[in-house]
């Protein structure tokens, strides 16, 4: 039951502000892709506003991410950062996508 859930808005921008710059976009692109004002983006990751449903899930779109990822604190990932990047790598060019899985194999055999 979520009986226990509070909605707290600073915790929650920082998860905004985390998962933005760990897509490395701009607040001012957030903006745009959502067709919201920047103040707003500027509000929601200080923790400054809430934000209706309908706000949530297009900032979700933006950020490739689940209102639960934003919502809950210590949940667990999604697979949205992998969707992220199976994206990126489909819409690069051949060269693109060739240096960055010989970037990640060689990332990955040294760990």
């Amino acid at each position: 039951m979520m009986s226990d859930f509070v909605y707290d808005k600073v915790a929650v921008g920082i998860r905004v502000r985390e998962k933005r710059l760990a897509m490395h976009m701009t607040q001012e692109k957030v903006a745009e892709k959502m067709d919201k004002s920047l103040r707003l983006i500027t509000e929601i990751e200080r923790g400054a506003v809430g934000m209706s449903i309908e706000t949530l899930l297009c900032l979700c779109e933006a950020l490739k991410t689940t209102p639960n990822d934003l919502l809950l604190p210590g949940a667990k990932p999604s697979d949205s950062e992998l969707d992220w990047a199976i994206d990126a790598l489909t819409n690069a060019s051949d060269h693109v996508r060739s240096s960055a899985i010989d970037i990640l194999r060689s990332y990955l055999r040294s760990t």
